[in-house]
């Protein structure tokens, strides 16, 4: 009875094994075709650090030059600047993740807004 029950409870999703180009030991010097170097040898460069941190590698490379721009001179206005400098890319890039984020921060910053607006405009100095 409980058979006749296991199809509705779950269902099996067919992935195929797939191998990133960089990977095929097999392939010979048609590696670099089927990395695509021919076309885009920036996309092909960047194919295992993009593998290895799963899609976000750009992400982590400007969120480290942000942070290090911040650290190095411990001014925030400098690390605003390069990180509104990349939002154009970061959309272009990571458009759900950027939406998100967008939300979250939209959120912040009128919460920050309406608290100096109601506390700290309303005390008498």
């Amino acid at each position: 009875m409980l058979d006749s029950f296991l199809p509705i409870l779950y269902q099996i999703i067919q992935v195929n094994n797939t191998t990133p180009c960089f990977l095929n030991y097999s392939a010979g010097a048609q590696m670099w075709q089927n990395c695509g170097f021919n076309t885009d040898y920036i996309k092909a460069s960047l194919a295992p650090f993009q593998w290895i941190t799963g899609g976000y590698f750009s992400m982590i490379l400007i969120s480290v030059l942000i942070g290090a721009v911040y650290l190095k001179y411990h001014k925030g206005v400098y690390a605003l600047a390069i990180g509104s400098v990349f939002l154009p890319i970061s959309y272009g890039l990571f458009p759900e993740v950027f939406l998100a984020w967008v939300i979250v921060m939209a959120g912040i910053f009128i919460g920050v807004i309406a608290w100096w607006v109601y506390i700290s405009q309303s005390q008498e100095t």
